[in-house]
């Protein structure tokens, strides 16, 4: 089991149970440090990822990496598979990118246990979706959502998919495009806020070394091929 620090003398709490069986699952590296500042890097943690989902059959409905950390709508799935689905992705994922750097033995990839909030009604479902997948957009990395090579949105726009992702066909659709894109109203303004603050505990002071802005995602290419 992946055990990136212990907090001393604190047990653990049980993690919550999601009443729909959806969870969005946050995790992120240590002192916020930059996990992928490479296209290779990012392809490197999707290849993770797809392995553990298809080990574990976990469903996937969304996500986003990001430079320091990743968000996963998974579901529907009960508590325990999702502990073992993430659990292996983040100690594998962590070994690997150890071994690449040349730094193993050298302290934790990621902050500790990953972050996950269960969804407690189907129709925060949507709401969430719309979250994860704008959240390049929502920190000015790009002029819209599905420019983010690294997320599902993109990913939906590609013909042979690299990560399994659950078949929802108004995720596929325009009006999601749109919907995604949308300016937010005050309300949803602040829903995303508190989704966030609740996700991330608290931003980084600063920005790392990612281009301020990205070339759109063309129809129909595949944002994880290589870029020689």
């Amino acid at each position: 089991m992946f055990d990136q620090h212990k907090e001393a003398n604190m047990p653990r709490r049980p993690r919550t149970s999601a009443a729909t069986g959806f969870y969005h699952v946050v995790n992120r590296s240590v002192r916020k440090e930059p996990l992928f500042t490479q296209p290779r890097d990012y392809r490197a943690f999707l290849a993770v990822l797809k392995a553990g989902l298809e080990r574990y059959n976990a469903p996937l409905v969304a996500y986003c990496v990001m430079n320091n950390h990743w968000h996963l709508l998974v579901g529907p799935l009960g508590k325990q598979g999702l502990s073992r689905v993430i659990q292996w992705v983040t100690a594998t994922h962590a070994v690997r990118w150890h071994k690449f750097k040349g730094t193993t033995g050298q302290g934790p990839v990621y902050q500790g246990r990953f972050n996950s909030t269960p969804l407690d009604d189907i129709g925060s479902v949507v709401p969430m979706s719309r979250y994860v997948e704008r959240n390049a957009k929502s920190a000015g990395l790009v002029e819209r959502a599905e420019d983010w090579p690294w997320c599902s949105l993109a990913q939906r726009r590609v013909g042979n998919p690299r990560v399994p992702l659950e078949a929802a066909e108004f995720l596929s659709s325009v009006t999601w495009l749109d919907y995604v894109n949308a300016t937010l109203t005050r309300r949803e303004a602040i829903r995303e806020a508190q989704t966030r603050n609740q996700a991330m505990r608290a931003r980084p002071k600063k920005r790392s070394s990612v281009p301020k802005r990205l070339k759109p995602v063309e129809k129909g290419s595949d944002p994880l091929k290589d870029d020689e």
